[in-house]
């Protein structure tokens, strides 16, 4: 029997023993340790060293940060937002440098578990299959690609705008 990501995510966001300190778990799967401080999205807002990113980036049910690649005046962060049934996850790419924090806006076809390939300092593809629920229409399938060095993100090949209005959430 296969377990979605989303069950596995559930069962994972409810076992994950609540921090009191603010010291990172290397198991925690809301917070990455960046060259430039501590990533934490487990209030379901994203905190860089405490303080919150602006625009601020806010997730849904849960929100998981891993560190995914670097170059060399900038770290990258893939956030999942997981969600509901109609949606059960979205995904931010972030850009983490030593004065900046930018977050682009949530993208995804609501699939739970792309096919990730990430290029270190280069690229990061996403590849999501359709996405058909149950009692939903669904998505089509769609391929997101993220260009480190221009900061370009693409889905199928045609840019798409990623700025926050606002807030990202």
């Amino acid at each position: 029997m296969k377990i979605s990501g989303f069950a596995l995510a559930s069962v994972l966001l409810a076992s994950v023993p609540l921090i009191s300190s603010g010291a990172a778990m290397a198991d925690d799967i809301h917070m990455a340790q960046t060259r430039f401080g501590l990533a934490d999205g487990a209030a379901n807002v994203l905190k860089v060293n405490g303080r919150l990113t602006t625009p601020e980036v806010d997730g849904n049910g849960g929100m998981f940060v891993e560190k995914i690649t670097e170059t060399a005046d900038a770290d990258y962060l893939l956030l999942t937002d997981i969600g509901g049934t109609a949606c059960p996850a979205l995904f931010s790419i972030v850009k983490v440098t030593g004065t900046s924090v930018t977050p682009m806006a949530w993208f995804g076809n609501c699939d739970d578990e792309p096919k990730r390939t990430i290029v270190p300092g280069k690229s990061v593809t996403l590849a999501f299959p359709a996405y058909r629920p149950l009692r939903f229409k669904g998505t089509s399938a769609a391929t997101y690609v993220y260009d480190i060095s221009t900061g370009v993100l693409k889905k199928d090949g045609k840019a798409v705008p990623t700025a926050c209005k606002g807030k990202c959430e």
